[in-house]
């Protein structure tokens, strides 16, 4: 393989259009196609130097990799299609539909990577977070995590609940943060603007005593992306979208036997974090990953993980919503 890779954009929506961008700027990957179904696909490809085509499996001889980023009704097709081809492929999250097609794509890498190496990541984005990166450097052993995600509707993602589109993401962070099974999940949530779930709140408990409460809508009039997590005397609280961290530790030596402040109790150290593009990182690590025979930094088997427990939420709102 050439030292640039041939990349090419399936779906240039609200979010392909950024998987373009960046791959017409990288140093070692080309874009040399992009595919949509819209006339703005063409627009895209255009304004970032790339073949446009309407059919993503005309583009199979001029691209070594590719970004999938449909609906994600579409996501096992597309992503079968290439993979088959021996393509290196990355799909955007939530990885499918159903477990049985994450698992027949997972078994259809393998099976593949066996004849040739294969790179097959999930787009997890926040796990580029650099405050999400700075906090697993941290390595605290959480009892208590608050996950809450909410932003006003869109009309994007109308194909899966909000669960999929939203929570997915913190319960990919939870568990790469908790080593521990879950033991229990306890889940309510409701349809509001959609026949789908638009708001949900999860209790997760874990075997080894860890609990998360995880919150998402898409039905609040602001956007917001944060997680704490709490440990012994610390908790750490991030703020996604400000990609910024505040640790608040109990203060040594503190006086027995009367009350004392909160400003007396606590301090707070704040870490200076250089803001970069999560999609930037993620895609830079997706080529890296293929030049230099690497694991990816989100792995299929992974990504099940995080789709088999929304999976399990979304199965338990719905039947409790039906009594």
């Amino acid at each position: 393989m050439s030292s640039k890779l041939r990349v090419g954009v399936i779906g240039v929506g609200s979010l392909g259009q950024h998987h373009a961008r960046n791959y017409s700027t990288m140093k070692n990957a080309e874009l040399t196609a992009v595919v949509d179904v819209s006339p703005k696909g063409k627009e895209i490809a255009d304004k970032f130097g790339a073949e446009f085509f309407t059919d993503y499996e005309k583009i199979v001889d001029k691209v070594d990799a590719v970004s999938i980023v449909v609906p994600t009704t579409y996501h096992h097709k597309v992503a079968k299609f290439f993979l088959e081809h021996g393509k290196h492929v990355l799909l955007e999250k939530p990885m499918t539909a159903t477990l049985a097609e994450a698992e027949d794509l997972i078994k259809l890498n393998e099976k593949k990577a066996k004849e040739k190496p294969q790179v097959f990541q999930i787009g997890h984005i926040e796990r580029f977070n650099v405050a999400i990166e700075k906090m697993r450097e941290m390595k605290m052993v959480p009892i208590l995590i608050e996950a809450s995600r909410m932003g006003p509707f869109t009309a994007r993602a109308l194909d899966v609940s909000v669960i999929l589109d939203l929570m997915i993401h913190d319960i990919d962070i939870i568990l790469q943060l908790v080593d521990s099974d879950i033991k229990k999940i306890s889940a309510i949530g409701v349809p509001i603007l959609t026949d789908s779930i638009d708001m949900a709140d999860v209790r997760l408990e874990f075997v080894n005593g860890t609990i998360a409460k995880v919150t998402a809508s898409r039905v609040s009039p602001k956007r917001l992306r944060k997680i704490r997590i709490f440990e012994r005397n610390a908790y750490i609280s991030v703020d996604y979208i400000r990609q910024s961290m505040k640790i608040y530790k109990v203060k040594e030596g503190l006086p027995q036997g009367r009350k004392v402040s909160w400003t007396d109790m606590m301090e707070l150290d704040t870490f200076p974090i250089v803001k970069k593009e999560p999609l930037a990182q993620e895609l830079n690590s997706f080529v890296d990953a293929i030049l230099n025979g690497k694991v990816p930094e989100v792995t299929a088997r992974q990504a099940y993980q995080a789709l088999k427990i929304v999976v399990e939420i979304e199965q338990q709102i719905k039947d409790n919503f039906r009594k």
